[in-house]
C-alpha cells in the first residue's frame, strides 16, 4: 500500500492549520481544512506534482473556509454547518469586521465513504463548537478542527456553540481512540489521545 505523506500550513491572522494528506507514490491527496491566503499551499501543491482530490472541512468557521475561492474541487462539510458558509455572522467573519460568503457550486455532505487510495477515511461528527464539527481520521492521524486542542478545548461562547456538547464529543468520540491517535488541531501544535486524557486541564 502507497505510504502517505503529512504536510502542515500554518496561515492567516488566527494562525490556522492547513494539512495536506497525499500518497507518496501516486501523488494524490486531499486537504483538510483552507485558510487564507493560499498561495503556499497552491506552490507547493504544483512543486510537488501532486492532485488534489477533494477538500474536507471541519467545521464552517471563517478562517477554515476562506481560502476555498481559490480552488474548484469537491468539498466536503457537515450538513449542519452548510449555512456558515454564506452566513458572515455564523462564520464568524463578522465579527472580525469581515463579510466573509462563500457560494461554492461543489459542496457535498458527509454521508458517504470516503477513501484516499486504499485508505478509508473516517468522519466523526463532533458537535459542540459548531454544530456540524467534525473529526476527520486517515491511519493514526486525527484531524480534530477546534474541538479539541494541546492542553485545551474549542471555544462554545459563540453562535450554536454548546459546551455539554463539546465535552460529550470529546469523551465520546475522540478521547475512545487508541490511545497512541496522533491529533492534529485547527490551531498549534498536534498532540496525542493519550495525552490529553492525563493532561489536559479541560478534561481530568
Amino acid at each position: 500500500m502507497d505510504e502517505l505523506e503529512l504536510k502542515t500550513f500554518t496561515l492567516g491572522e488566527l494562525f490556522t492549520n492547513t494539512y495536506l494528506v497525499f500518497e507518496k507514490e501516486k501523488r494524490r491527496g486531499f486537504l483538510v481544512d483552507v485558510p487564507f491566503p493560499t498561495k503556499e499551499i497552491k506552490e507547493f501543491i504544483q512543486r510537488e506534482e501532486l492532485k488534489i482530490n477533494f477538500i474536507l472541512l471541519t467545521h464552517g468557521h471563517f478562517d477554515h473556509i476562506q481560502g476555498l475561492k481559490d480552488f474548484s474541487l469537491p468539498v466536503f462539510i457537515h450538513q449542519k454547518d452548510y449555512s456558515f458558509l454564506e452566513d458572515a455572522d455564523l462564520n464568524g467573519s463578522n465579527f472580525f469586521g469581515y463579510s466573509i460568503k462563500i457560494s461554492y457550486k461543489k459542496i457535498k455532505f458527509y454521508n458517504h465513504s470516503l477513501f484516499l487510495g486504499n485508505y478509508p477515511i473516517e468522519i466523526f461528527h463532533t458537535p459542540g463548537h459548531t454544530p456540524g464539527s467534525v473529526a476527520i481520521k486517515i491511519q493514526n492521524w486525527l484531524f480534530s478542527g477546534d474541538t479539541i486542542f494541546f492542553d485545551s478545548i474549542g471555544r462554545t461562547d459563540i453562535p450554536l456553540g454548546s459546551y455539554d456538547l463539546l465535552i460529550n464529543s470529546i469523551k465520546e468520540k475522540i478521547l475512545k481512540l487508541p490511545l497512541s491517535t496522533l491529533i492534529y488541531p485547527g490551531h498549534g501544535k498536534p498532540t496525542t489521545v493519550e495525552r490529553e486524557l492525563k493532561d489536559n486541564p479541560f478534561l481530568v
